[in-house]
């Protein structure tokens, strides 16, 4: 019987980005966007949230802890944003998340944080413009050598 064997140590160079990515978790939400003097409407789209890992294991991803996340947000993403562009909702959608840890969380352990959420907003044909693609929007904070 062979053991399995362990984590290999870390290899001379720069260093490895280890993530874990969540979702995406279908959303709703309506914005008014004045910068572009846009009126009130709604997209459906989708929310994934990326993790770094920074021990020996990160987020810890069941459906119980997936569901406190997509609750959290859920909570932002109900209300009307009513001075936003989709811009200004991905930012605060990572802002909303930044050093959350729900209960659920808790008893799994884990090191990780925040890395990125990318917003992915679904368009339809409509009388403002939008055609019908999805267009992804991304805050992130940035890779740093050896922050990890």
């Amino acid at each position: 019987m062979t053991d399995t064997p362990a984590t290999p140590p870390p290899v001379d160079g720069p260093a490895l980005i280890r993530t874990v990515d969540v979702g995406p978790f279908a959303i709703y939400f309506t914005n008014v966007n004045k910068a572009m003097g846009l009126r009130a409407h709604s997209h459906t789209g989708a929310v994934t949230v990326v993790y770094d890992t920074v021990g020996r294991h990160g987020y810890p991803s069941f459906a119980t802890t997936n569901a406190a996340l997509e609750a959290r947000i859920h909570q932002l993403t109900r209300r009307v944003f009513k001075d936003a562009t989709n811009e200004d909702i991905a930012d605060r959608l990572f802002a909303h998340l930044d050093g959350y840890v729900a209960p659920e969380w808790e008893p799994w352990g884990g090191q990780y944080r925040l890395r990125a959420i990318h917003l992915d907003v679904v368009g339809v044909h409509d009388d403002i413009g939008h055609d019908n693609s999805t267009t992804r929007y991304t805050v992130a904070r940035p890779h740093e050598q050896g922050a990890l």
